[in-house]
């Protein structure tokens, strides 16, 4: 394969990982998650939560097929069916409750990178499907390529997150987040049913019609 075409392709696999993740319709949610932190604690916890959705992501061009066959027993759509359930929560309760309410004024920040901004906010079951699925077309290393490339334009627009928020003002805040929240748990029925459609076509062709 020429370098143009290793490129085309390093290319391809960034941007529709990068429209899997799709920063740019989450940024209100991260915004909302840290509103309550320092500066240097949000960009802390910024940090972290970037770089371990991308080791997650990285773990899974490498892994995670194996690993979810070999030691879990589990297939992608099983997996897709329990990370949507997983999502599910995480957008009801975005949207039932403020965010004091769901973390708690002295809840730890570094938990909270990890679980729901990395996980699933970030890179949710979805992105991680996509992921297994780019790795076996691509191979490992230009899928890890890929990965490092859309991280780089995932960080940018999750560290200035607060910045863009302020053009939206403190009442469109208390909306947008909510909103959004309200899309995510869409996302997660879309996750669920597309797993248990596939399950049963899998299982019971002849009844899945």
């Amino acid at each position: 394969m020429s370098v143009a075409a290793l490129l085309s392709q390093i290319l391809h696999d960034a941007l529709l990982l990068f429209a899997v993740i799709n920063p740019l319709g989450n940024i209100a949610v991260y915004a909302s998650l840290t509103r309550d932190m320092e500066r240097r604690e949000r960009r802390r916890t910024f940090n972290l939560a970037v770089l371990t959705a991308c080791l997650m992501v990285v773990s899974f061009a490498l892994l995670g097929d194996w690993s979810l066959r070999q030691l879990f027993g589990v297939t992608l759509n099983e997996f897709r069916i329990a990370g949507g359930i997983l999502l599910f929560i995480v957008a009801t309760r975005g949207v039932m409750s403020d965010s004091r309410e769901r973390w708690g004024a002295g809840h730890d920040h570094t938990a909270l990178a990890i679980f729901p901004l990395a996980f699933p906010i970030i890179v949710g079951p979805g992105t991680l499907v996509v992921t297994i699925i780019l790795s076996q077309n691509s191979g490992a290393l230009l899928m890890m390529l890929s990965t490092l490339a859309t991280f780089l334009a995932v960080y940018a627009i999750v560290i200035s997150s607060h910045g863009l928020v302020r053009l939206l003002g403190r009442y469109a805040m208390l909306i947008v987040p909510r909103l959004l929240y309200i899309f995510l748990a869409a996302k997660a029925v879309s996750l669920i049913k597309d797993g248990i459609v596939a399950v049963v076509r899998l299982n019971w062709p002849n009844g899945a019609g």
